[in-house]
């Protein structure tokens, strides 16, 4: 279990407000169960205060044929963003993806978020489809 302490939890719930219109707030417990999955990843960005500025998830399943990866959660604050953030973060998420031997990485987001689809789209990742509202990218390993 990671112990983590108020402040993180409040950060979180920030970025996590600057990602969808109705978040649902997590606290300690949620963040374990999360982080108690198999295959599941948090990776977080802080400044030199050791505030949580960025933050994504990555989530790798073992299915037939074989491992693939999906990315979630992804959001920088916005005091942050132009930094390059985003695009380190995702870096190291497909980084990590290699090292785990998936086939692809997937990831969803609102068309409304320019920033985000052209992020993806020059990190490789080809639109395959939409999924509700959302455009559904993928990124073959």
């Amino acid at each position: 279990m990671v112990k983590f302490t108020e402040r993180q939890i409040s950060d979180i719930n920030a970025l996590l407000k600057q990602l969808t219109n109705k978040p649902k707030r997590v606290n300690e417990e949620v963040l374990n169960e999360i982080l108690s999955q198999s295959g599941v990843f948090i990776l977080v960005v802080k400044n030199s205060n050791g505030k949580i500025i960025a933050m994504a998830t990555l989530a790798i399943r073992r299915l037939f044929p074989g491992k693939t990866a999906k990315i979630e959660s992804v959001v920088v604050d916005k005091k942050h963003r132009g930094k390059k953030l985003g695009k380190r973060i995702m870096e190291r998420l497909i980084e990590k993806a290699r090292l785990e031997e998936a086939l692809f990485v997937s990831l969803t987001t609102h068309p409304s978020r320019k920033e985000a689809n052209r992020l993806y789209q020059s990190l490789g990742f080809k639109l395959i489809g939409n999924i509700g509202e959302s455009n559904y990218y993928r990124l073959l390993l």
